[in-house]
């Protein structure tokens, strides 16, 4: 190895160095209340092609949990229970007994600072992709505020930022 390719080396691994902590906290820390409220659409979504996929309900819930540092804050969590006719196994693998459920091991949390208010704390998505009922929930921070809307006839989930 020369000189040259040597100082090259030292120079990309001090750079690297550098940056990894600034791309790190880039993908660790959602900034806006859309960012939250794109979490919530796909795990809203997630719920509902599981249902449609495994040929199960799931359940998807929102509350407000104390972390590890003491602050409140909003989680979603998900339950998908197996069908009667189901092949023995939960809607993500592990085995289960027709009917048996559990909640998520580690829900997803939102940003401390974000509020959400809904007409119900949970809804049902069925195998047949339709919702227990319709849903409105307002998620905002600060002055910004993005609706979050399910129809339960067709189970459409969209988003409408005010």
């Amino acid at each position: 190895m020369t000189l040259v390719e040597a100082l090259l080396v030292i120079m990309i691994l001090t750079a690297s160095m550098v940056a990894a902590p600034s791309v790190g906290h880039l993908f660790s820390s959602r900034t806006t209340v859309r960012q939250d409220s794109d979490l919530i659409v796909r795990s809203l979504r997630l719920a509902r092609e599981t249902a449609v996929s495994r040929n199960c309900a799931v359940t998807v819930r929102w509350k407000n949990v104390k972390d590890d540092e003491g602050e409140y804050r909003m989680v979603i969590d998900m339950l998908a229970a197996p069908g009667i006719y189901s092949d023995g196994t939960d809607a993500f693998g592990a085995q289960a007994n027709p009917g048996s459920s559990t909640w998520m091991v580690d829900p997803i949390a939102l940003h401390p600072d974000v509020n959400v208010k809904a007409n119900a704390s949970s809804i049902q998505f069925t195998p047949t992709g339709t919702a227990s009922r319709d849903l409105q929930m307002k998620v905002s921070r600060d002055s910004e505020s993005v609706e979050v809307i399910v129809q339960a006839s067709s189970g459409n989930i969209y988003k409408d930022a005010s």
